[in-house]
């Protein structure tokens, strides 16, 4: 990960999405960071979400040859003072290799993949 942080040849983009209430009050939103190279490779993606009536969460994904390697998913509790969920999810291919929970609450390793999937082919459908 800090390899990948590290690197100069890196770009990184940002897209934010609001939500409004009826009275067009920006009530939440997601935050998308994507780091790409110059040929539209994803490495990583970070998605910040805040959304009403739901605890903010941040989403930390690596990937190499668009495959997940690593994931870091905390979601806090409704005031944003504490986490109930932060966990790491390492990853070879489908397979999860080791897990780290630093919290009792937990996310499914399979889900953590099935969202890394979702972002990602949003994240490529934005760069092309």
């Amino acid at each position: 990960m800090n390899e990948i942080e590290n690197r100069k040849d890196l770009s990184e983009s940002i897209t934010e999405f609001n939500t409004e209430d009826l009275d067009g009050e920006i009530v939440g939103g997601i935050s998308i960071y994507e780091l790409t190279d110059k040929d539209g490779e994803i490495y990583r993606i970070i998605a910040e979400v805040g959304q009403p009536n739901q605890s903010p969460a941040n989403y930390e994904f690596y990937f190499k040859n668009d495959s997940l390697t690593f994931a870091k998913i905390v979601e806090f509790n409704e005031t944003g003072t504490d986490t109930i969920l932060n966990s790491e999810y390492y990853y070879d291919g489908i397979e999860l290799i080791k897990q780290i929970d630093k919290k009792k609450e937990k996310m499914d390793a399979k889900t953590v993949r099935q969202v890394s999937e979702f972002y990602l082919v949003y994240g490529k459908e934005t760069t092309e």
